[in-house]
């Protein structure tokens, strides 16, 4: 029975940490997510807030459930009246 147990440890990540013992195995990181020899990482400020859109009007809608009411046209069947004339041949 053998109660070796061997740890690895990798150079370019800080923080990753494999253990095996009797053929099993697990791998652990505990870390900030730097490769070592890089700079620290340092997000910048987000943007400013941005105002509220002004309003805009409101507009019809484009696909209507109901067609939109038009208005009548008038009669062009009407007979006109001209003034003066009352029907009658002179």
């Amino acid at each position: 029975m053998t109660y070796a147990v061997n740890v690895i440890r990798s150079i370019r990540w800080p923080g990753s940490v494999t253990v095996a013992k009797g053929g099993k195995y697990t791998s652990i990181y505990v870390g900030d997510a730097i490769k070592r020899g890089e700079t620290s990482f340092n997000p910048t400020e987000p943007p400013e807030v941005q105002d509220d859109p002004t309003e805009q009007e409101a507009r019809p809608e484009p696909t209507p459930l109901l067609p939109p009411e038009e208005p009548a046209e008038p009669d062009t069947d009407a007979e006109k009246v001209v003034e003066g004339e009352d029907g009658e041949d002179n």
